[in-house]
């Protein structure tokens, strides 16, 4: 009986959180501690992360994300990314604009695919 009591705690804890908002018009804050992977899929978010998120991705419309992640990735059209901290930022999508304000390489690598983005460091 031990031994199944053991082996029920050794997989219990998984190897890292995914967090995946599948909401509309809606106000949510993720703590990257708990959850370093988000996942937007919604439309009309306002979305803040608490501590440094691995990744953050945005699939949805009409999303504001405030915080820090160490990529940022947006398909999604007309949203807007205020990136505390962040080294990559990338936008497959169509009239997003995304703000950083510090990057550990001085300034986040850039990948711009998408049409009509605006990316730009916060003064």
């Amino acid at each position: 009986m031990k031994v199944v009591v053991v082996a029920v705690m050794l997989f219990a804890s998984p190897a890292f959180a995914e967090k995946q908002i599948v909401d509309n018009n809606a106000a949510v804050t993720v703590d990257c501690k708990k959850d370093s992977e988000v996942s937007l899929v919604g439309n009309n978010l306002t979305v803040t992360l608490v501590g440094t998120c691995t990744r953050v991705t945005v699939t949805g419309n009409r999303e504001k994300v405030t915080g820090s992640s160490a990529a940022f990735f947006i398909a999604g059209n007309h949203n807007t990314v205020t990136a505390d901290a962040t080294d990559d930022i990338t936008i497959a999508g169509s009239h997003n604009t995304v703000t950083w304000k510090t990057s550990k390489a001085g300034s986040p690598k850039v990948k711009n695919p998408g049409k009509d983005n605006k990316v730009s460091q916060a003064h």
